[in-house]
């Protein structure tokens, strides 16, 4: 089974997204629009695991969580990998604290290594991913994306909790299944 880590959004946020993009989404580019109930934020992608590996974990992500408090991230603007020229992925981005949600994947990074899963090999860059290309796009496509987006803000990303999400992909894009979510125990981090 395909599976990964990551942190839901609130309505309201995955909204705001669907409607800032709307007019990139009209112009007609290969572009693999992620459904307005798939928008994310990834943590850590598992890949294939075997079925029997998921209650190991979970295990490690429950003493994960027990360490770590509550906080916000701030959706806002967006960008591409690898850059505007030939965006393969479409991305809105996060803004501070962003030291939490990197510590948040490292602590997690840790503990399943320590379990046995292999390490990303990739750097983490906290993003949600909104696209993904599906060919050559016109000219100048990536930089109108990135412009549209500049300076807007979707909302407020409370993190009390992540998941632990099974993805199906089918003819019709992924589905994405929660097996398990994990509070996040120690101090609140959240502004008051």
């Amino acid at each position: 089974m395909r599976a990964f880590l990551g942190i839901g959004l609130p309505a309201g946020v995955r909204e705001a997204i669907v409607s800032a993009t709307a007019n990139v989404r009209g112009h007609h580019a290969p572009v693999a629009w992620t459904a307005p109930e798939n928008l994310h934020i990834t943590l850590i992608f598992l890949g294939e695991i075997l079925p029997e590996r998921v209650p190991l974990a979970e295990r490690s992500m429950r003493n994960v969580a027990s360490g770590i408090g509550p906080f916000s991230l701030t959706a806002e603007g967006g960008g591409t990998f690898p850059g505007t020229r030939n965006p393969r992925v479409l991305w809105v981005g996060l803004l501070e604290p962003l030291e939490l949600v990197k510590q948040l994947q490292q602590n997690m990074e840790n503990a399943l290594s320590g379990a046995g899963f292999p390490r990303e090999d990739r750097p983490f860059h906290p993003h949600i991913t909104v696209g993904r290309t599906r060919g050559a796009l016109p000219p100048a496509w990536g930089e109108r994306f990135v412009e549209t987006l500049s300076g807007k803000r979707f909302g407020v990303v409370p993190v009390s909790s992540f998941t632990l999400y099974e993805s199906r992909l089918g003819p019709g894009g992924a589905v994405y299944t929660p097996l398990c979510d994990f509070r996040l125990e120690g101090p609140d981090k959240r502004e008051t």
